[in-house]
This record gives structure tokens, sequence and C-alpha cells, in this order.
């Protein structure tokens, strides 16, 4: 006879039904509102809902964890490396019964940088380990960690910015004029050919060198990755002063990818649940106060302001079959699912993009005051397009027809390198037919900052949302099919 899960109170089943789809962490507290666990997940509702509606086939374990959640609290974050983070530091922090009790089901996973051993090692390595591994006092570790493949990924680009060595070669340097290495394999390997290692095996790279690439990597563990990209502009400004262009080049890309890396990690291990909060809504006002400013849209027409309110739309159909437009939202910088909105694409059966989006526009402000649905009654002041010139191009034709082209600010997205499109005669005494070039400014928001990671995420949200209905609807066409033909 297959287990029922226990009967919740109804308050935490609500809160479990609204429970966040971004990642982040969620807590589960006794009665006594002490912690008992601490998870991550990249989609917390998914992640959540699961103990419950999996309750019968759990392990003795987790049952017992779910029979004793009286209450449970969400921290969102703005990615899956950054829930990790937040996990390992609540964890260290709580030490949660049942984060421990459940430990057996799998290992903990540490990253140990090897210590230099006079005579012997030179050049440390870097290695993801397990617990039963980490017994090596000649080293560094920085964890635990609850899940490989984050680390994996952070470690795969950090190596392309500072580039160490994998394998196990013996490499000790004799001499440091003219470098001189002493191994037992001079042939550089493939990652050296891939970038990924400067090949001290060759003589092509000193201790010094190499050490200052496995610092830089160890305090982006130890939560000083700003540290970092400060030390490197220093070099790229030396460099540039001596008209080293081509060095200070090479430092500048090593800079943006720093950033690039980081743009969804900005948290380090000084940040619990009392401050993440706190943290994430300076992000977002700096985000927002970036981004109007480099919108700049005139300050009647788009100001910060509480109660900001963007709006998203994208297009999603398959040789114009199933078509559905979706309409995100994102209120002061935080997106809100309960505000979106899907449509049924009625006029068009072919690929029209174009003409779809006419129609989710159309529908949307056609009667806006007469509606009483409260994503509709209220005016946005940005709309987003997800897509370039045309895209953008016919949206504003649109706004134009329902007499709001100059009431509301409106760029495109364009996927591919990121850009953001705007239109120079918006808010402007200038008429469409005045202008044959120079209609479009190009916006580049720069690499890793909180204005494109928000745009970045509407946009995501938008083709999410519209993807998952559009999916619906084609399961729904061919099993109607096949009952039709059955």
């Amino acid at each position: 006879m297959k287990k029922k899960a226990p009967e919740q109170k109804s308050i935490l089943l609500k809160k479990i039904e609204n429970a966040p789809k971004s990642p982040g962490c969620y807590i589960y507290k006794d009665k006594s509102g002490k912690i008992i666990y601490v998870g991550k997940a990249k989609n917390i509702k998914n992640r959540v809902k699961s103990y419950f509606a999996n309750f019968s086939l759990s392990d003795l374990k987790t049952q017992a964890l779910v029979t004793n959640i009286d209450s449970v609290e969400f921290l969102e974050v703005d990615s899956e490396v950054e829930a990790l983070i937040l996990e390992t530091n609540l964890i260290k922090k709580y030490h949660p019964k049942y984060n421990i009790l459940m430990r057996d089901d799998k290992t903990y996973s540490w990253v140990k940088f090897e210590k230099q051993l006079k005579g012997k090692r030179d050049f440390p390595r870097i290695k993801i380990v397990r617990d039963t591994e980490k017994g090596d006092k000649n080293a560094v570790y920085f964890g635990p960690y609850l899940d490989t493949v984050p680390l994996k990924n952070i470690l795969k680009n950090l190596r392309k910015v500072f580039p160490y060595v994998s394998c196990n070669r013996i490499l000790i340097e004799k001499s440091a004029s003219p470098l001189q290495v002493k191994t037992n394999n001079p042939i550089p390997c493939l990652y050296f050919h891939l970038g990924l290692c400067n090949a001290p095996c060759a003589s092509l790279q000193s201790k010094k060198s190499y050490m200052e690439n496995i610092n830089n990597i160890k305090k982006f563990f130890m939560g000083f990755k700003n540290n970092i990209v400060v030390k490197l502009q220093k070099e790229m400004q030396k460099y540039s002063k001596v008209k080293n262009f081509e060095q200070a080049a090479t430092i500048r890309d090593r800079i943006n990818e720093i950033k690039y890396i980081t743009q969804n990690i900005k948290l380090d291990n000084s940040v619990d649940d009392i401050n993440i909060n706190q943290i994430k809504e300076q992000q977002r006002d700096n985000g927002l106060k970036e981004l109007v400013k480099e919108l700049g849209f005139p300050a009647e027409n788009l100001n910060i302001k509480k109660g900001l309110k963007f709006e998203c739309y994208d297009i999603s159909n398959i040789q114009g079959k199933f078509s559905v437009g979706a309409m995100t939202v994102m209120v002061d910088g935080i997106v809100r699912p309960d505000l979106y909105r899907k449509f049924r694409i009625r006029s068009k059966d072919s690929p029209d993009d174009f003409g779809m989006l006419k129609e989710v526009l159309s529908r949307r402000f056609s009667h806006m005051d007469k509606s009483t649905d409260k994503s509709f009654s209220v005016f946005p002041d940005l709309i987003i397009i997800d897509g370039g010139k045309g895209q953008l191009s016919a949206a504003y034709k649109i706004l134009r027809q329902l007499e709001l082209g100059n009431k509301i600010p409106i760029v495109g997205l364009a996927k591919r390198e990121e850009e953001i499109f705007k239109l120079n005669l918006q808010f402007t005494s200038e008429t469409w037919e005045d202008l044959s070039k120079g209609m479009f400014k190009r916006i580049y928001l720069p690499r890793g900052s909180e204005a494109l990671f928000l745009v970045q995420r509407l946009r995501d949200e938008t083709h999410r949302f519209g993807i998952t209905y559009h999916r619906k609807l084609r399961s729904k066409g061919m099993l109607s099919q096949k009952l039709q033909a059955s």
C-alpha cells in the first residue's frame, strides 16, 4: 500500500502553490520555527512541489523530513550558481537537521587548490574532489557544494581567462632567467592549443606568472570578484601608458570575460537569509537607474518611480501553426508572473510575426480603459519587443494607430548581439515619413551590467512563458488529430 503525504496546513500548501519559478533556495521549518532543511533549485516551485507529489516514492529520510515541515521560506536569486552559493552559506550557518541526516544520499564536492611544494611542485593544480578525497594537508579547500555541475562550469569559464595545469606531469622551475622548467614531457598538450594552459612544461610560463592565475581563481571563490577586475584594470592602464596596446587589449578581453562569467553571480560567502533581500533590492535599483539612463528617453516619458512597470512581448509558432503571443511583466525590477498574459492568435495561420504582433498589441491596448484585468488596466512605463528593427517598427506603427505612439516608450531587444534598438523619432515632432535614414539608435548595455541582466531576464521569461503555452496547444492539437484519425 502506497504511503500518502501527511495533511499539511492550508497556508503551507497555498504558499507552495504560489512559489516562484526562479532559481533560489527554499528553507523548511518545523512547528517551533527551527530550520530543518535547506535546498536549492533552478525552479523553486517545481522542486518544492516534488517533495509532496512524490512522497510515496521517497526514501524514509525524505518522508520523515516532509512529515516535519510546518512552514517554508523562499529566497530568490539570479542564477543556479548563486543558488548554490547561498545554499552552502545557509547550511554552514544553521546546520539543519535533515541536511546532516540526508548526507549519505550524496557526497559534497569541494574545490581543491594544491599548495606549492619546494622542489616537488611549482605549478599546483585545481581539482573538484569529494568528501572522501579531502585529506591532503598540502591543499586548500573551498566548499562544501552539493552540486558538481555548476562548479565544473565555473572552473571551465575561469580557466579560459586564467589558464592552469590539469595534467600530472613533473613541473619544477630550475631557472627563472632564462626560464627553464624540468619536466618528464616537454611537448605541449591539447589544452595549450585550446588556450586553457600556458604550457609551463615547454618552459612557456614561469611559476610566478602561473601562481598569479591560481590566486585570481582562488580570490573568485573567496568572494573577491571585484578585486580581480580592479587589479586587471590597473595592469591594462599600465600597458596603455607605455603604448603596449596589444597587451592592454589582451587584458581588456580578460576583464570582459570575467564580467561575463560573473554577470549572474553577485553573491559571496558572506550572504545569508538576513541580507539577501537587501542585496537583491539594491542590485535591482542600480539596474533600473542604469537602464533608464542608457535608454535616454525624455524624463517626462521614462523616469525612476515607485511601481515602474515594463512589459515584454514575443511570438511563438512553427510555420504559423498553434501561434501564441506572450506578455510578461516586471514591476520595480521584479518579474510578476501574476500579471503575465498569453494570447492565442486568431487572425493568422501562416508565418507572419509582424501581423501576429499587431494582433497581440491591439488586443492588449484596444479596450484598456474598460478592462477590469489588473494586468491590462495599468499602462506600462516601457514596452520591450523581442526582436530587432523590423519587429520594433511594426510594434511602433501599431502604437501610433492606437494613439499611444507618444505615450509609451518602446524598444526592441535583438537576440544575436543583445543590442537594444530605439526609435529616434519617438517623442519628437518628426513624423514617420520624415525619416529614411537614421531612424534607429543602437544601444549596447555594458556586458555583465545590472541593466542588461534586467532586460535579459524579462526577455527570457517571455520566451519561456510563450513556448510553454505554444507546446501545450501543439500537444492538444496533435492529440485531437490522432483521435480524429482513429
